[in-house]
């Protein structure tokens, strides 16, 4: 079980770190790997926003390293919970097609998170 939960963060911190860094490039003037869907009115403001696109995209590539580099992970993961909910809730409402996406990154976040199971319940008593 414990390589279903290696496996899981690792792909976590790959599509993060990659999302982190493509998000960053667009702020420093860059053309991004892959770019914000044109058609989605929301991806395009919120990447003309200068802050809040900086601050969600720094967020990803420095919860990314840390899950890659597995240093602190709960706190990575912890950090994360927002982002990912805000992208499975993207996808379901506004960008459909990239629903299984979505999915992907949100089971993936529920298998991490599964693995830390009793040190996350710990934070709530």
């Amino acid at each position: 079980m414990s390589r279903i939960y290696f496996t899981a963060e690792l792909l976590l911190g790959l599509i993060f770190v990659c999302g982190g860094i493509n998000g960053l490039l667009i702020p420093l003037g860059y053309d991004p790997v892959m770019p914000v869907n044109p058609e989605s009115a929301f991806a395009v403001t919120l990447s003309q926003t200068g802050y809040i696109f900086i601050l969600q995209k720094t967020v990803e590539l420095c919860a990314g390293i840390l899950l890659l580099a597995r240093r602190m992970r709960r706190l990575a993961l912890l950090a994360l919970t927002p982002v990912v909910i805000c992208i499975l809730l993207y996808h379901l409402f506004d960008d459909t097609g990239g629903l299984a996406i979505g999915i992907s990154v949100f089971v993936l976040y529920l298998i991490s998170l599964a693995g830390h199971k009793q040190d996350l319940l710990s934070l709530l008593k």
